[in-house]
């Protein structure tokens, strides 16, 4: 099965590059390969004015019209939402998958830009929205990506990599 991976505008280059592979390599033999796609729609459809945020699952249902029968990622650099939530750094709907950078990149917190901390955090969001693509809910273990992040210090805490239990529910299965 292939992954397919769409990027906004505002996604650094370094991210789309690196991303697409590691990901299939964490996710081999779900993953055979990937493609690679962008959009320079400003999505407007899912802006909310008095928020001055996007809606995460009005931007899926725009992006993913269909899966294909593999996993869809989009990775933007919007803030984004869901109601009753002030944020999301990411979203998963069936095989429709979303990751925001915009709350990821240490320049949101007033800190120096850092590529390698964008990185790690990108990383671990990807995977654990793909976690949920193929099935795996939250995890109780603070550690495993499958954990929920509620702020940006929980996802720096967790690991890019499954505890076994979720390690074991996703290549079992």
């Amino acid at each position: 099965m292939q992954l397919r991976i769409i990027s906004t505008a505002g996604v650094p280059s370094f991210l789309q590059q690196r991303l697409p592979p590691k990901l299939v390599e964490i996710f081999r033999p779900h993953f055979n390969g990937y493609l690679l796609d962008s959009v320079d729609d400003p999505l407007l459809v899912a802006y909310d004015a008095r928020r001055r945020q996007y809606r995460a699952d009005v931007i899926l249902r725009h992006l993913v019209k269909e899966t294909t029968g593999g996993v869809t990622l989009v990775i933007t650099d919007l803030d984004v939402y869901v109601p009753d939530l002030n944020f999301v750094f990411g979203l998963c709907s069936g095989r429709a998958a979303l990751v925001s950078i915009r709350r990821l990149d240490p320049a949101f917190y007033g800190m120096p830009p850092d590529r390698d901390v964008l990185w790690g955090r990108t990383l671990k969001e990807a995977v654990h929205e793909i976690g949920h693509a193929f099935g795996l809910s939250h995890c109780p273990d603070p550690g495993c990506v499958m954990s929920f992040s509620n702020s940006i210090l929980d996802v720096d805490k967790k690991s890019p990599n499954f505890c076994g239990r979720c390690r074991d529910k996703l290549f079992t299965s």
